[in-house]
């Protein structure tokens, strides 16, 4: 195959940056969409029709093994059997229908990029990504120019300079409290909500200290760009995406002590899944304590409300669900009585594994967990070969993508930079995974 050109690459940019949902926000009127948000938008379904056109131009041109390469991921195509499945029993079947497609899509698109690009030049596409979006958000913030979807809540100001808190001292001594206020309003960036700033900002922190690592050469050139995504992941005051940085941080901590004392790798493994439980523990039986601390209601600003009126809902259809994309109907449907309950207009359940058991039942995600672990497992193993930098993107990556789900529902969605993300990375280990057996095997 002939190595992508500036042409295709630039085509991998403006998809990644459009799936993650940048710019939405300037066609948002009072925090809702202009067109019917169930009927979608037209002029994106056409953007994203032709983007789509476009890989599966570059596709049959240069990609070779793509067949062969989608078996070897076969829990993607038994979840996307069960979306296709649902059409039959969702409340919404059209949406259904329209939505199943585009995943398709956004299937293949992911199993494209881990055909042309490998992991080390993935992580150079989203070093792209990232720039421009932490330019851009900066220029949007700073000039105030799109609207949120949500009221944005509280910020994480809180946090960091009330008194008895992390920096209290610095709070007394310096003149900072005017400053503060001032910007103490969540930022959204170029997207329509500031947890997706800050989702995106902390998993650009992931990429561009991995990058780091890669090549020490440019770590003086990626440390400033890291400094600025943790800059705009407090100003987003999104509480998932620096929780979730933090955890991928141990991750890493964990992987690099692994790499070096690889003959330990088993009871590092061990001594981590005893502290973790430990913490567990000790969140569950303080967690007013540990909300507070951070800033927050026991209720994670509506998320338990969210969560206990789903679970009950949801048990309608267990096994099966609603139906992709079904449950999350406006104001009709279970999602009004949710609706009516919270108090706000719910537009998703704030989990992503409750997302997936809400429209597909436990059948659906027993087909996730079963693919997502067996793509760690396969991650870990090439990592534990390999023990290079490049090797553990996945692993983070993949960890990065668990924690943020617990919170938010940014998982299996069409057209969504995270689940081609996911698609992409775990395509490529299976890739990587079966070279070393062919290779093995001479």
């Amino acid at each position: 195959m002939n190595a992508p050109g500036k042409l295709e690459k630039g085509l991998a940019i403006v998809l990644l940056l459009l799936s993650t949902g940048a710019f939405l926000n300037l066609f948002l009127k009072h925090g809702k969409f202009r067109f019917d948000a169930n009927a979608g938008m037209p002029f994106m379904e056409v953007i994203w029709a032709g983007l789509y056109l476009f890989v599966l131009f570059f596709l049959i041109k240069e990609a070779r093994g793509f067949w062969r390469l989608l078996l070897r991921g076969w829990p993607f195509l038994l979840l996307l059997a069960i979306c296709l499945l649902s059409i039959g029993w969702s409340d919404a079947k059209g949406l259904t229908a329209r939505r199943s497609v585009a995943l398709v899509a956004t299937t293949v698109t992911g199993v494209y990029l881990a055909i042309r690009y490998s992991l080390k030049e993935q992580l150079k596409l989203l070093m792209t990504l990232a720039k421009i979006s932490i330019v851009l958000s900066l220029i949007f913030g700073a000039l105030h120019l799109g609207t949120p979807v949500d009221n944005l809540g509280p910020g994480m100001h809180g946090l960091f300079l009330e008194q008895n808190n992390l920096l209290s001292i610095v709070y007394e001594v310096l003149p900072v409290q005017e400053l503060f206020e001032v910007w103490s309003e969540p930022w959204y960036g170029i997207f329509t909500q500031r947890n997706s700033l800050g989702m995106m900002m902390a998993l650009s922190i992931v990429v561009l200290l991995l990058w780091s690592r890669l090549e020490p050469e440019e770590k003086w050139s990626a440390y400033p760009w890291a400094g600025l995504s943790l800059f705009l992941l407090v100003l987003s005051g999104s509480l998932t995406g620096l929780l979730s940085l933090f955890g991928v941080l141990i991750v890493a901590w964990l992987l690099r002590y692994m790499r070096r004392n690889p003959a330990r790798a088993r009871r590092i493994l061990v001594a981590s899944v005893g502290v973790t439980a430990i913490a567990l523990y000790f969140v569950a039986y303080h967690f007013a304590t540990v909300a507070a601390f951070f800033d927050r209601d026991v209720t994670l600003t509506g998320r338990t409300t969210i969560w206990g009126a789903s679970l009950i809902l949801g048990m309608d259809h267990p096994w099966i669900g609603h139906g992709f994309n079904a449950f999350w109907l406006g104001d009709e449907g279970p999602s009004g009585e949710i609706r009516k309950l919270a108090g706000w207009d719910v537009p998703s359940a704030h989990n992503g594994y409750l997302e997936i058991w809400l429209d597909l039942g436990i059948c659906g995600l027993a087909a996730f967990f079963l693919g997502f672990a067996r793509h760690f497992w396969k991650a870990l193993g090439c990592f534990a070969r390999e023990g290079q930098w490049e090797a553990a993107w996945p692993l983070l990556f993949l960890s990065f993508l668990f924690f943020v789900n617990l919170a938010q529902s940014a998982l299996l969605s069409p057209n969504y930079v995270l689940w081609i993300l996911y698609i992409a990375i775990s395509c490529r280990v299976c890739l990587v995974t079966a070279r070393r057996s062919e290779e093995g095997a001479r």
